[in-house]
């Protein structure tokens, strides 16, 4: 059975830091986002400590370890799934993966997630920057949100490090 609060407590506090550090205001949505892509730290990726399902980008992670593929599969416009011979970043740590993605979006496409506060908001530009494919992806993260109180973490509503 899988532990929902015990990964959410784990990696809340390392992404609060994290976010910090690069101009990051909300937290939900990332949190959100590491629960989803992991399946709550199980799933193969995470195995890598890659939370965020992060596609291998040569020289823009620079806390990576390294880089596998797997047998992964991205949603289509027409809602379709094909599969993908993309490689993914590899990390040695919970740390270091969270630190990945906030480099993996540290550049200008998507910069205006800086200073954003609604977590809605950040999930759509986020979206809307082409860093997912899922058709349903802020409903799905946004949904994930809710249904932990996520937003307990978030510095506008009382979260702190």
């Amino acid at each position: 059975m899988i532990d929902k609060n015990k990964f959410i407590n784990t990696i809340a506090p390392i992404i609060q830091r994290t976010a910090k550090e690069f101009g990051i205001c909300v937290v939900s949505p990332i949190i959100a986002q590491a629960c989803l892509e992991s399946a709550y730290g199980t799933s193969d990726k995470a195995k890598e400590h890659n939370y965020f399902g992060l596609k291998y980008r040569g020289n823009r992670v620079k806390c990576c370890n390294g880089y596998f593929s797997d047998e992964s599969k991205e949603q289509l416009e027409d809602g379709s799934y094909k599969h993908i011979d993309d490689v993914w970043y590899s990390f040695d740590s919970m740390e270091n993966g969270v630190r990945g993605y906030f480099e993996f979006i540290s550049i200008p496409r998507y910069s205006n997630l800086i200073g954003v506060s609604s977590p809605k908001r950040y999930l759509e530009l986020l979206k809307e920057d082409g860093y997912a494919t899922s058709l349903d992806y802020v409903d799905n993260v946004y949904n994930v949100i809710v249904s932990n109180n996520l937003h307990r973490f978030d510095y506008n509503s009382g979260g702190k490090i």
